[in-house]
């Protein structure tokens, strides 16, 4: 029986996680975004950073009012079948293997679906929850099967969290944020949440100021360097500042039969 793709892919080195498996029928992700009484930019917003998700396997419902028209936004999806417009009273759970419910305005970062979905993997929490610095409300990740359980047996967030079952993080771990404001400093590397945060420096040398602060802190840096290679040179020269005066003076207080001493046994070592 010959081996498959994805084995002969694992073989050669190529580990694929979910997230990066071919787009199929049953969408990854199905993402209810929360859009009643927003403009269309901060819909727009979300929309956009969806777009330059590393995860393209989705399916996006815009929940907006029954009776209020978003015609620019769906002239602008119409073409990506991906993106359809809901009522915001209570749709019914869509296929998929995670649902996100997302409020507009919030933007995605490259790999916030693949982090988002790690963290819920490795924890085994039944709901991941995060907050958005600017946006109202907490976002939500499920297990689809587990939300459609517990919503046939009552309220799936209370019943989650009598269980212990919620898992919150922060919504900057994850990259997310305000569209309006800037992205998170921080780099996502693979695994849970919880691993995610891994801080740099990010600096804007565009800015004047900040160019100047970055210059001199590399001037003093490299003052610091040239100062510890002169000592170090001079520590092996024995030119250390009074390095041989100290000594001298530490052997004299030891008065002259530890210095007698001392002569003998250096004669009495081979090459003296």
């Amino acid at each position: 029986m010959s081996a498959s793709i994805e084995e002969e892919l694992r073989n050669a080195g190529f580990v694929l996680k979910t997230v990066h498996m071919p787009r199929r029928e049953t969408p990854l992700v199905r993402i209810l975004v929360r859009a009643a009484n927003v403009t269309d930019l901060e819909i727009a917003g979300t929309v956009a950073s969806l777009l330059g998700s590393a995860c393209q396997d989705f399916a996006v419902d815009i929940l907006v009012e029954r009776n209020r028209s978003r015609h620019r936004l769906q002239e602008w999806l119409g073409t990506d079948p991906r993106f359809s417009f809901a009522a915001t009273d209570g749709p019914d759970i869509a296929d998929s293997v995670y649902t996100l419910v997302i409020s507009a305005g919030t933007a995605l970062g490259l790999h916030s679906l693949e982090a988002m979905v790690d963290s819920l993997q490795q924890t085994q929490a039944m709901v991941l929850r995060a907050l958005v610095d600017g946006q109202a409300g907490a976002l939500e990740l499920w297990r689809t099967g587990t939300l459609r359980e517990l919503r046939e047996s009552g309220d799936p967030e209370r019943s989650a969290r009598t269980a212990g079952g919620e898992r919150w993080v922060s919504g900057s771990a994850l990259g997310l944020h305000d569209f309006r404001r800037p992205k998170p400093k921080l780099h996502l590397r693979k695994g849970a949440a919880a691993t995610l945060d891994l801080n740099i420096v990010v600096r804007d040398l565009a800015d004047h100021a900040t160019r100047v602060d970055y210059e001199q802190q590399i001037r003093q840096l490299e003052s610091r360097l040239k100062k510890s290679e002169m000592e170090r040179r001079r520590l092996e020269l024995g030119l250390a500042p009074n390095r041989g005066i100290s000594r001298a003076r530490a052997i004299a207080r030891k008065g002259p039969a530890y210095i007698l001493g001392r002569l003998k046994a250096r004669a009495g070592r081979p090459g003296y």
